[in-house]
């Protein structure tokens, strides 16, 4: 797993291998709109799926899915067939139970003036995405749309039951499965896709914890905050929603806007603020884009007790506080849970980067249920440009498409991520295994001489080893002072507390003053 308990100053990193090639596709065909799933009963076999174009100029597509048996290295596409009266599908999501089949929630249009729904439905894949099943109805209704899906793997009594939702300015609805897909029902004894509550939802994240609770957030554009709701029960009964976050700075609400979608400086592409969320071994967790910075940032939102008590500010907090640039903007986080304590957090980086404005796809973990998290790593090898090849939103030629969110998944000690991306002239899938492996520390310690390092703390004689080699160290060195701020970094990981993260980084900053101290005495 990729938060194994760390030995004394080891230290993790999370390092990405080298961008493949999912999709090859004609300059009609682009690809946006990502999601990946790792099967559980076989990490090598993966699915992702994303809507393909059909004419990117009246913004008219389907869904076309891929899959791999060797664990990213090779992709094939394995499209599932439109229906009779079906022109498109759009907005895909995927999910494997625990015996290894795969589910994909579609909508399918119709097209004409504008796309218009035909309501929800899911497909089933029994052999790892290489074919796909006839699609069951979940709901018939023209307004549904921007749904999400998922399974639970907790082992408990509602193990194996599958969770859809789906709201896009309509009421929040839900259907469930406890019989691997073959039939649906919604909350209590109503039918599949009833509404569990009535009022303005939109683009709902749902997540299933260890104890096979259901947890669905959602947040309306230009909206203040965050909606939550759960249920105990395996979907029977939803607790009434409550505002888990307040005081958001939405996309939607800062940036400018063009014909009634916002985008960046700098860019066509149209975005929101949607929301993320995930569950860890102790903590539930919700994530989203925020402009209170006056540049996008990450922010997020931790409860524990499976969402009864809410941590730090009501309003949540940075993600990565200490890290981006002014220039840069952070969006469409995406989050994905690896066990034991270990969470990962996708998003892409739009700014200037070789004197035009790109993305990147960046990731970051937590191995401490999201107290703190890493640096962020770049799991692109070279960052894409939005505007290239890019669809027009709805016909319209102001506004350009480049999905509303991406592929993220975890599994053991591995996240994947699947994203657009336009290197090739057109815009493809590519995707990326990124690991949490243990590192060489910087001050490397055999376990027979942690007690002489005891001692060096205590009074500022003895030695240590780096790199395998002794060095002494005398009384009145700052290496002294340079372990017991490491000695106190280590306990201060372990503080649930908002506060921690502020003393982390000033004993951060007490390192950095030694080592330049001693670079003036002649001593770096």
């Amino acid at each position: 797993m990729p938060c194994p308990p760390p030995g004394p100053l080891q230290q993790y990193a999370l390092v990405a291998g080298s961008d493949v090639q999912v999709t090859s596709s004609a300059k009609n065909q682009s690809r946006s709109e990502s999601v990946v799933a790792i099967n559980p009963t076989n990490s090598q076999n993966m699915i992702c799926a994303s809507k393909k174009f059909i004419d990117p100029q009246k913004y008219h597509f389907t869904i076309s899915t891929s899959f791999t048996l060797d664990g990213g290295q090779t992709w094939t596409e394995s499209q599932p067939a439109l229906q009779p009266g079906w022109d498109g599908m759009t907005d895909p999501d995927l999910t494997f139970d625990s015996f290894g089949h795969a589910y994909l929630i579609v909508e399918p249009l119709k097209f004409g003036a504008d796309l218009t729904g035909m309501g929800m439905y899911v497909l089933k894949s029994v052999n790892g995405g290489q074919s796909w099943g006839q699609p069951v109805q979940l709901h018939p209704d023209s307004s549904d749309d921007k749904q999400w899906i998922t399974s639970d793997e907790s082992g408990g009594i509602h193990h194996g039951a599958l969770y859809a939702v789906w709201a896009a300015s309509t009421p929040l609805r839900f259907s469930r499965s406890t019989d691997h897909g073959a039939t649906w029902k919604g909350a209590g004894n109503t039918a599949s896709g009833s509404q569990v509550w009535p009022e303005t939802a939109f683009a709902p994240s749902v997540c299933v914890d260890d104890n096979g609770w259901v947890h669905v957030f959602w947040h309306v554009p230009n909206s203040s905050v965050i909606r939550y709701t759960r249920s105990k029960d395996g979907g029977d009964t939803f607790d009434p929603p409550i505002s888990c976050v307040t005081g958001v700075s939405s996309l939607g609400s800062s940036l400018p806007n063009t014909n009634g979608w916002p985008h960046f400086p700098n860019a066509t592409f149209r975005v929101l603020t949607l929301v993320t969320s995930c569950t860890t071994k102790d903590a539930l967790i919700v994530a989203w884009a925020d402009m209170r910075e006056g540049v996008s940032r990450i922010y997020y939102r931790m409860a524990t007790g499976g969402g009864n008590t809410w941590q730090g500010p009501a309003s949540g907090e940075a993600l990565l506080p200490t890290y981006g640039q002014p220039d840069q903007h952070h969006f469409h986080p995406q989050l994905a849970d690896a066990g034991n304590e270990a969470i990962g957090c996708a998003f892409y980086e739009f700014g200037l980067k070789n004197n035009k404005h790109l993305i990147d796809v960046l990731a970051t973990y937590s191995c401490s249920d999201g107290q703190f998290f890493s640096q962020p790593t770049v799991l692109t090898d070279k960052p894409w440009d939005p505007a290239v090849n890019a669809p027009l939103s709805h016909g319209d030629p102001k506004v350009t498409f480049i999905g509303e969110y991406f592929g993220f998944d975890a599994s053991f000690n591995n996240f994947a991520a699947v994203w657009t991306d336009t290197r090739t002239g057109v815009q493809e899938l590519f995707f990326d295994l990124a690991s949490v492996v243990l590192t060489k520390s910087h001050i490397d310690l055999p376990q027979e001489v942690v007690t002489i390092l005891a001692g060096i703390i205590g009074d500022g004689g003895g030695i240590i080893m780096v790199d395998h080699v002794i060095i002494h160290v005398g009384p009145g060195d700052p290496m002294v002072d340079v372990l017991n701020a490491i000695a106190a970094m280590d306990a201060v990981k372990r503080i649930r507390n908002p506060g921690a993260r502020q003393a982390l980084s000033s004993l951060h900053q007490i390192i950095a003053n030694v080592a330049r101290e001693g670079i003036r005495e002649g001593r770096g």
